[in-house]
Order: C-alpha cells, then sequence, then structure tokens
C-alpha cells in the first residue's frame, strides 16, 4: 500500500473516533447502536473505536437502559475528570474563574476583585490567582487542556490580542505572555464571543447573540460557524445608530445602541442592575420609565437584526437575566417593529448565567480536545 493511501487511512480513523468521542460527549449518555445509527457507522466501525476510547480511559460504560425483555443495552459517557480546561472573565475591577470537566461540567468557580490595569504586574497577580484557583481545585497541571480568557472589548483572538476596551480603558494589550507565564495554551476572544459560544456552540441554527453588558457587543453564528469578518470586528451591534442625534455613545458618535441597551445605560446612577430592579418593583419614580424606554430601544435592535439577518436572536449578558419578568412586554414591542412577522418566538434570552463569557471559552477547549482526538 502506498504511503499516500496509508496516511489517508489512518486519518479517516482519526476522524472517525473524534466524530464517536464528540457524539458519546453531546448525547451525554449513549449506547453502541445508537451511535451507529446515527453516525451512519457499521458496528465493527463503532465497536473498534469504542474499544480504543474506553483503552485510553476517555469514555466508559456508565449504566444500562432499562429493560426491554432483552439483553440490557449498555450506555457509554465521557470520563470527566480526565481533563480540565480554566476560563477567566476580565473586568474592570474583578475576574472570574470557572473550572470545567470533559464532561463540560462546571465544577468549581470563583470571584475576585483585581482592578485591571495594563502592566506586567497585571499579568503577575491574575497568573498568580489562576494557579491558586487550580490548586485549590486538587487538578493535576498534566490535565489542564487550556486556559480561555474573555475581555470586554475588540478582540482579536487570532494575536490573542486586546485590540480597544473602552470599559478596560485599554488597547493593543497582547496576551501571548500570559501564556508563557502560566505555562498553559491560552485563547482570548470578546466577553460576548465567549458568552455566545457558550449558548451556541453545536447548535443547528442560525443565530445573532447579542450581548448586554456595560457595553452592547454580539457575535454571529451561520452555517455552524462563526463569522467574525474580514478584520475580526464583525457585530459590533452597540453602534448600530437607533436614533439620528441621539445620545452621545463613547465611540464619539450619536445615538448609537449602546448608550441605549447597554447594563450601564440601564442602571444610571444605580450601583448595579440588582439595585436598579428592587426600584422598580418599589414602583419608586422614574424607574419604570427608565424600564420602558430601555425595553423600547432593545425591541427596535431585536427586531432590526431579526430583518437583517432571519435567524434567531439571542439576548445574552448582564442585564438579559432581569427581563425575563418583562419577556411580554419585550415581546409585544419587537411585534410592533417587525410588522413583516408578527410570530416573537424567534428570540429568546440566554439560558447562560453571569459565568456565561468564562464558560464559554473554558468549554472551547474541551470541544476542540474531542475534535482532535
Amino acid at each position: 500500500m502506498k504511503k499516500e493511501q496509508k496516511e489517508e487511512r489512518r486519518e479517516t480513523k482519526r476522524a472517525n473516533q473524534a466524530r464517536i468521542a464528540q457524539m458519546i460527549l453531546e448525547a451525554g449518555a449513549i449506547s453502541k447502536n445508537e451511535l451507529a445509527e446515527r453516525l451512519g457507522f457499521s458496528m465493527p466501525t463503532v465497536l473498534q473505536h469504542v474499544k480504543g476510547l474506553v483503552e485510553s480511559g476517555y469514555v466508559t460504560e456508565s449504566g444500562e437502559y432499562g429493560s426491554t425483555g432483552g439483553r440490557k443495552a449498555k450506555l457509554l459517557s465521557v470520563v470527566g475528570d480526565m481533563g480540565f480546561a480554566a476560563g477567566m472573565d476580565i473586568t474592570e475591577n474583578h475576574i472570574s474563574y470557572v473550572l470545567v470537566d470533559l464532561q463540560r461540567e462546571l465544577i468549581k468557580r470563583a470571584k475576585i476583585r483585581l482592578p485591571f490595569s495594563q502592566s506586567f504586574s497585571y499579568y503577575e497577580a491574575m497568573g498568580n490567582w489562576l494557579q491558586v484557583f487550580l490548586e485549590q481545585a486538587g487538578v493535576e497541571r498534566g490535565k489542564i487542556l487550556g486556559i480561555g480568557i474573555s475581555l470586554p472589548g475588540i478582540v482579536d483572538s487570532r494575536e490573542k490580542l486586546l485590540v480597544h476596551s473602552h470599559v478596560l480603558h485599554a488597547e493593543n494589550m497582547s496576551f501571548k505572555r500570559f501564556e508563557g507565564l502560566v505555562g498553559y495554551p491560552c485563547e482570548a476572544d470578546s466577553d460576548a464571543g465567549g458568552a455566545a459560544y457558550a449558548e451556541l456552540a453545536g447548535e443547528e441554527k442560525d443565530a445573532v447573540y447579542l450581548s448586554l453588558n456595560d457595553t452592547v457587543g454580539g457575535a454571529l453564528y451561520l452555517n455552524q460557524k462563526w463569522y467574525t469578518g474580514s478584520d475580526s470586528q464583525s457585530a459590533r451591534f452597540g453602534h448600530m445608530v437607533i436614533e439620528k442625534n441621539g445620545r452621545p455613545c463613547y465611540c464619539r458618535g450619536k445615538g448609537c445602541l449602546d448608550a441605549y441597551c447597554s447594563a450601564r445605560a440601564l442602571r444610571g446612577e444605580d450601583k448595579n442592575l440588582e439595585e436598579f430592579f428592587e426600584k422598580v418593583r418599589a414602583r419608586e419614580t422614574g424607574y419604570r420609565r427608565r424600564l420602558e424606554e430601555y425595553l423600547d430601544s432593545l425591541a427596535l435592535a431585536v427586531a432590526q437584526l431579526h430583518i437583517l439577518f432571519g435567524c434567531d436572536i439571542v439576548l445574552g449578558g448582564q442585564a438579559a437575566g432581569y427581563l425575563r419578568d418583562f419577556q411580554r412586554e419585550l415581546d409585544r414591542r419587537v411585534a410592533e417593529y417587525d410588522r413583516l412577522d408578527s410570530d416573537t418566538s424567534f428570540f429568546r434570552i440566554g439560558k447562560c448565567g453571569a459565568e456565561a463569557s468564562a464558560y464559554g471559552m473554558a468549554i472551547r477547549f474541551v470541544n476542540r480536545f474531542f475534535k482532535e482526538l
């Protein structure tokens, strides 16, 4: 057999094993028969690769289907503690850390106060806290697949570079040196990109993710791929103009969505969103009106995004979770703006909570591990 043919067969086997491992991961628990049926593989092919995955320690028999009168089928699952990945979400005054296992289960979280600065001492501090976090989790160093870092701003993921952040007052900050400092593979992306990955990765349907943090951002998930644009700066939804000569924006423009729909715009002078919504519920003067203005601007943005892209719209970020109690009001306003489609089932509030950005950055390493297995 020619060398090229041998290499082709080897690559086919590797790809088949990776697909089986990924299917087991996505299913949580699945039988060999189901694997063969869903992937269109022959049973000998499934048995061969499952045997290899079990022997390598990545997959185990985790139980049995209920009896249907015949022999019970064994269920296969990924072994969670064979590998781990960490995620870090950097904000102006804090860093949130999360740790996930190979089953993508969030097994540890922590939040420390560390005011941001564009300095080497900040690198050292965030790295030191990371090591403390991992040591407290009791994870072997060799089992760490990588560290994902989410940042509020425009990020060049390929270069691991924070291009610009209005929130952090920083620009052209590289995280390549951090990778060398901690000794783990690292990735960086925007907080919106990290959270969007947590919400949408693996979905079959196209979607637009709209992030409602202290700045408004987003991500595009099209044809089961992330569309980043030719300059890695797509989905800058915060700078869509929704009102000519409207409120001033930090970009020096006026009427940008960010000035109307960021979490900062909603809470105003209040310390946090929890305090703002307590005042809404207490019917304090002016608070209900501010919320209604916010919902109206957000509905306009959602309707416009749906008209442009014609796919699902997912709301995430700090503000999104607080809007669940006002879903019906938001639905009504979206329907008023999107007159081509009165059915508002195309948009939803994301399922991931406050740690979505860090979690999304961490599970990238897990998903890639099984793709490259």
